[in-house]
């Protein structure tokens, strides 16, 4: 028999960064919230004061799910067998209070205007033949202009650093050239680059591009944010992707929206629980969770408003499995739009340059310790010519090259990271390895998506979640593409060595690659093409709300992580001041 938990206004499943947005701004109105969160409790910087560990948090994983308790299974396509995910590889979920965003890199965009109406965008500048055969693409139920300013509020409350390169209309020297106009600068300049990311810039410049400092969700100086939190500027230590930060230059959940949560009183974080399903009343609305603690107790937490609020793939897993009378299939899922255009991020080196001898000090920096162009990201270039649509961030040399880690790159032309002139190669070579990267999109398909695992269970008894994903033709023309962008720019920085693939090789989720998982319970014009509304609203049940990149209909060539923070700022509001007044209607 279940322990049956107070009612409370507001249940979220997770406790990362939005859900406590969320909290934060329903708090403040007088709500009483509850975070449910599968990992411990990360509330403050002295447990980062000496994580300096690759062998904890880089090979084993500290901070990421428990895999070995609930994972996922793969399949390249619906006809081939699924095999489950038994260690990470492909992407690292978060675990623990903050979830991912305690250990993510920094990386904070905007999302194009474009990408928010890239259906219609390419309709009308190229013809419905310029999309790829099978796809999903479609339109954002929102806009750029609708989300601006809730990207500048979150720019603000965290401290980004960054530098502005269009200011309400007015281009800016130094910064983006092609992005759309921001209402206000960012409150930091940005942060150091590497010594390699310098010599990017001047070549990227030699050759007509515009390159710029990569804006980033980690502060260049001390900081008091709006929220009342005292900030450190970044010491550049070098351990900073999938590492606590130990000053708190890094902004997370536990940095910027936590504390001010808490300290409303009306804010509760229960650790090491697992929610198994989202329970419902006789109408198909959502009544509570169901929830099983640290020691194999079962409880039931009644609430007005359940918010998903976990990882993208935990969201959709939880709306399938969370099957009743009045949702026989799942929450959300009356119309079979669950686990729909799941997509992830082309996240891909395709050059990497030798200097000889040189030494860069790249086990200094982050991943936002860079230069970028945006020259070639979304349709900021003519595809009229091209074979594919779409396109991504080029940058290069992120720093956070650590010890442990690291020596397999070395040497670039074979395999053989051992033996005596692997050893030699490391001696001279390894602090002069210099790689560009790129930060592609990923469209939707028909033959990708998510649903639950007829044959792998979890240690509750519940389907694993399915991933059903393989990279197409388009993914692989645009990598060719980039591909011969980035040796252009290594031959031009004057590189001794310079290693290139043109060829993007088969999806494996073997591989790490990023943490970008989207898709799944997108946002949508209507029930028929999607999952909830603008404000992430279930169509079918609406006093659900999920939150995150699941939302999203396809993946920009950028990080998600700034516009899931943006959404969740425009969800919280919408619930304070719109939804409580009409309770438990769908909003427009």
């Amino acid at each position: 028999m279940a322990k049956v938990e107070n009612r409370v206004d507001v249940v979220t499943v997770g406790a990362g960064w939005t859900a406590t947005i969320l909290a934060m701004i329903l708090t403040k109105a007088g709500m009483k919230v509850v975070s449910l969160e599968a990992g411990p409790s990360r509330f403050a910087n002295p447990e980062f004061a000496h994580d300096h560990d690759p062998l904890r948090y880089a090979v084993r994983k500290e901070m990421m799910w428990d895999i070995s308790r609930e994972g996922w299974t793969w399949r390249p396509n619906p006809a081939a067998t699924a095999l489950p995910m038994r260690k990470f590889g492909s992407f690292h979920p978060g675990r623990g209070i903050g979830g991912a965003a305690v250990h993510w890199s920094g990386m904070w965009w905007r999302f194009y205007d474009t990408d928010f109406r890239y259906r219609s965008h390419h309709l009308e500048r190229y013809g419905e033949s310029k999309l790829p055969d099978g796809n999903r693409i479609q339109d954002w139920p929102l806009t750029y202009t609708d989300l601006e300013p809730y990207y500048t509020r979150a720019d603000i409350d965290i401290g980004a650093s960054g530098k502005a390169g269009n200011l309400n209309g007015e281009i800016v020297p130094g910064g983006n050239p092609f992005e759309d106009p921001r209402s206000q600068e960012y409150p930091l300049p940005p942060l150091a680059v590497t010594l390699p990311s310098d010599m990017f810039e001047k070549a990227c410049r030699d050759l007509g591009y515009h390159p710029f400092p990569q804006p980033a969700g980690i502060t260049s100086q001390a900081y008091q944010d709006p929220l009342g939190n005292y900030r450190s500027g970044c010491l550049y230590c070098g351990y900073c992707t999938r590492y606590g930060c130990e000053v708190d230059a890094k902004s997370s959940p536990v940095t910027t929206h936590l504390p001010a949560a808490m300290k409303t009183g009306r804010y509760e974080i229960r650790t090491y629980v697992k929610v198994k399903q989202v329970n419902t009343d006789r109408d198909g609305l959502a009544s509570g969770v169901t929830y099983v603690d640290a020691n194999g107790e079962e409880h039931e937490q009644p609430a007005d408003i359940v918010v998903l609020s976990a990882y993208t793939l935990s969201n959709v897993k939880l709306l399938l499995v969370s099957k009743s009378e009045q949702h026989p299939d799942g929450l959300g899922n009356d119309r079979g739009m669950v686990g729909k255009n799941y997509t992830y991020q082309l996240w891909e080196t395709p050059v990497k340059g030798i200097f000889e001898g040189h030494r860069f000090n790249l086990f200094a920096g982050n991943t936002s310790t860079i230069n970028c162009i945006h020259d070639f990201n979304a349709d900021n270039f003519d595809h009229a010519d091209l074979d594919f649509v779409g396109g991504a961030s080029i940058f290069s040399a992120t720093g956070e090259v650590d010890p442990v880690t690291s020596p397999a790159d070395l040497p670039l032309d074979n395999d053989m990271a051992w033996g005596k002139s692997w050893k030699a190669e490391l001696r001279k070579n390894w602090d002069a390895v210099v790689p560009i990267t790129i930060q592609g999109e990923s469209l939707p398909y028909e033959d990708q998506f998510l649903d639950l695992d007829p044959n792998y269970r979890d240690n509750f008894g519940s389907p694993l979640l399915r991933i059903t994903f393989d990279w197409h033709q388009n993914d692989k023309r645009l990598y060719a593409f980039m591909a011969d962008k980035c040796k252009q720019i290594m031959e031009r920085m004057g590189a001794d060595q310079v290693h290139a693939t043109s060829d993007l090789e088969d999806y494996e989720i073997h591989k790490y690659q990023s943490t970008h998982c989207t898709g799944g319970a997108i946002m949508g014009s209507g029930p028929g093409n999607s999952v909830t509304n603008s404000y992430g609203q279930v169509w079918d049940a609406p006093n659900v709300f999920v939150t995150g990149a699941a939302l999203y209909p396809q993946n920009a060539g950028a990080n998600p992580t700034g516009t899931l923070v943006a959404l969740a700022y425009r969800t919280g509001d919408a619930i304070r001041d719109r939804y409580r007044k009409h309770t438990r209607a769908l909003m427009d």
